[in-house]
């Protein structure tokens, strides 16, 4: 994981760790197990299941393709990520970076969070009047919760052989 890395990073990196592992630890030992883990612990698990099924469904669709080093460009697994659409609350809520997630794989160093919903649609509308709209991944899941169930039982195990790209 730290390899080419410079000391100073590796350094900035464990330090990281150990203030968070301090911080945790005497927030246990000042509040106790219970409240702990209720304060604590329970918002820290839905947070990580959240960003976790999230990115999870970003990544994995029933026609994604999977590239071999030799196959694999930038920009073709740009396109394999997904847009989700899980309602409009929940992507303004999420200021839209699930609804609009290839933009950020195109362009991360240049769409700040804020304008990721309009930075989508006018990579819609661009590829759309190109005929390229072929390319962009956009799929509605109000069901998140049935859908990260049926990805992860259908390709978590194994790559579906159909779907590798080897040339």
């Amino acid at each position: 994981m730290w390899e080419g890395e410079s000391m100073k990073d590796k350094l900035d990196g464990a330090l990281s760790v150990a203030v968070s592992v301090a911080t945790a630890g005497t927030l246990w030992h000042n509040m106790g197990t219970s409240d702990f883990a209720v304060v604590c612990m329970a918002p820290w698990t839905v947070m990580g299941f959240w960003l976790f099924m999230v990115t999870y469904l970003q990544h994995h669709s029933d026609d994604g393709k999977l590239y071999t080093d030799d196959t694999f460009t930038f920009e073709k697994g740009a396109f394999e990520t997904v847009d989700r659409d899980y309602g409009e609350g929940v992507n303004a809520l999420s200021h839209h970076m699930m609804d609009g997630h290839v933009i950020h794989h195109l362009f991360f160093t240049k769409v700040p969070h804020y304008r990721l919903h309009a930075a989508t649609q006018a990579l819609q509308k661009g590829m759309k009047e190109r005929g390229q709209d072929h390319l962009y991944k956009q799929i509605d899941t109000p069901d998140y919760t049935q859908e990260i169930v049926k990805q992860y039982y259908n390709n978590w195990f194994y790559v579906n052989e159909k779907n590798v790209v080897r040339e």
